[in-house]
């Protein structure tokens, strides 16, 4: 009974600026904080989600960048292989058509010759 008459009694009391501003300080001000510290930790969690998404985004952009240049590079590098080998062995055969029209070597080693151009 006197807790239900010091309730009654609590709510008759006069407000003062002290009390006032106690219970800001006490209660008020921690409340407020906790809600602003929950909105911005929310906030803070969407910012870094979409952060990462554009970061993987931009990731997989730069991957396949770079295997596109990389393809083109090995590709340029083997037609120039090829075109280098072909060069080759077009010298090789004329330089055996030479031989041959102007018979420099036995028939054998003109044969072994023409045998090194078809095998390269």
């Amino acid at each position: 009974m006197k807790k239900s008459f010091l309730k009654k009694a609590a709510l008759h009391k006069p407000v003062t600026m002290g009390l006032l501003l106690e219970y800001t300080d006490d209660f008020l001000l921690p409340k407020i904080a906790d809600i602003i510290d929950d909105r911005i930790g929310k906030t803070e969690d969407t910012l870094n989600k979409a952060i990462d998404q554009k970061n993987a985004q931009l990731e997989f952009h730069l991957k396949e960048y770079i295997d596109n240049k990389l393809a083109d590079y090995t590709s340029d590098i083997f037609k120039r292989l090829d075109k280098k080998r072909q060069q080759e062995k077009d010298f090789k055969q004329k330089v055996v058509e030479i031989f041959k029209k102007h018979r420099i070597g036995s028939a054998e080693e003109i044969a072994f010759l023409e045998g090194l151009v078809q095998g390269s």
